[in-house]
């Protein structure tokens, strides 16, 4: 469930420039695809928390899957980016429903330690699926165009839905009778006050964030070395390979040492690594390891950032953790679009420095906000 919403990104990222070309748009108006995209999803988890706790998890997992397929689906028929950035908005809102939920169930089913190894394990899984679909995208743009990988878009979306009828079971055992919006602007107003949650989701939102800016820029980088969008694809999809093997050893090591511990060294380990990303092609270096090694390193520093800063947000939250999984998953897919639009907007997809600068100042302010958290918790 919560794979399908990272998917939709990736596997379009390759074909961005065949889209730019195809539908005569410009990179703005292209870039709008991953923007809108995240935006509905950040927005669409706002909601979905709060109607989970009327309406249950399941209910809201089957329409949300079912919102998805749609999108892909009828994104075959298009020949406008107007149309195009409008049904991705219509997936945007049904991915935002399998994300949220997927992360209400495990804070429903786990106390706080092993919430955060069993989200290790989710999202080592998730990022299998993601990083297929970067090397599977850049394939199919390669042979069969960007309709290609919308039409995959809307398989994995039938898939997802048929699961969600078929094999989701309810976690949420207690349901309120009725939405109280008196009681929803407490719990807003509680967690919004909430210094350690703030800052864990300021430290998720700028990994999250950086990830997408990525997949923003770094293709119109390889397309000027020479490389294809199948190339770009299956170097870039080595980056969530290495998140895989980071969350697994935060699963197995790095959670012991503490979840916020564990979370600082990998904030560390990402700055080094946006660093590295600036430096190597500051000096010239145009060999595709150039941009992939230091992607690598980013992929596996991730790995242990975001589950455990996730479900240490989500606990902080306490008798409003729904609240705190939308606003958790909210402000991450939000600093996300608008990371990535504000590096378009500004030139970064002519100006490799200038993204890779953006990169290394959030991955600071990451850093010093886990570290307030390891301080203070």
């Amino acid at each position: 469930m919560i794979s399908s919403s990272v998917v939709a990104t990736t596997l379009l990222t390759p074909a961005l420039p065949l889209i730019q070309k195809d539908l005569s748009a410009s990179s703005s108006a292209v870039q709008l695809l991953l923007t809108t995209y995240l935006a509905t999803l950040a927005i669409g988890q706002l909601f979905y928390g709060t109607a989970s706790d009327f309406f249950g998890c399941r209910p809201i997992l089957i329409f949300g899957a079912g919102l998805y397929c749609f999108g892909g689906m009828a994104a075959l028929w298009v020949s406008t980016i107007e149309w195009l950035t409008f049904l991705r908005v219509i997936q945007g809102l049904g991915a935002a429903a399998c994300l949220s939920m997927g992360r209400a169930i495990v804070n429903d089913c786990f106390e706080r330690t092993e919430a955060a190894r069993n989200m290790s394990t989710i999202q080592m899984l998730q990022a299998i699926m993601p990083g297929l679909s970067l090397a599977l995208g850049g394939i199919v743009a390669e042979f069969m165009g960007w309709k290609g990988a919308m039409g995959i878009m809307s398989i994995m979306g039938l898939i997802v839905f048929i699961m969600s009828v078929t094999k989701a079971r309810e976690t949420n055992m207690n349901k309120v009778d009725r939405i109280n919006l008196h009681e929803i602007g407490i719990a807003y107003r509680a967690v919004l006050r909430n210094p350690v949650f703030l800052f864990c989701v300021t430290t998720g939102s700028m990994h999250v964030g950086m990830f997408f800016s990525l997949n923003a820029f770094l293709p119109y980088q390889y397309e000027r070395l020479g490389f294809s969008a199948m190339e770009f694809g299956l170097w870039f999809s080595l980056t969530p390979f290495c998140y895989v093997i980071g969350n697994s050893m935060n699963r197995l090591y790095f959670i012991s040492l503490g979840i916020e511990r564990a979370a600082m060294i990998g904030s560390i380990l990402t700055m080094i690594s946006v660093i590295a990303l600036f430096l190597t092609q500051f000096i010239g270096m145009t060999h595709p390891l150039s941009l992939a090694l230091p992607c690598c390193l980013f992929g596996f520093s991730n790995g242990m950032v975001i589950a455990n800063v996730t479900m240490s947000a989500i606990s902080a939250a306490g008798i409003h953790g729904g609240t705190g999984t939308g606003i958790a998953g909210s402000s991450q897919m939000a600093i996300s679009g608008i990371a990535g639009s504000g590096i378009i907007s500004l030139g970064g997809d002519q100006n490799f420095q200038l993204s890779a600068s953006i990169l290394i100042i959030m991955s600071i302010v990451a850093m010093l906000a886990i570290q307030w958290v390891y301080r203070h918790r």
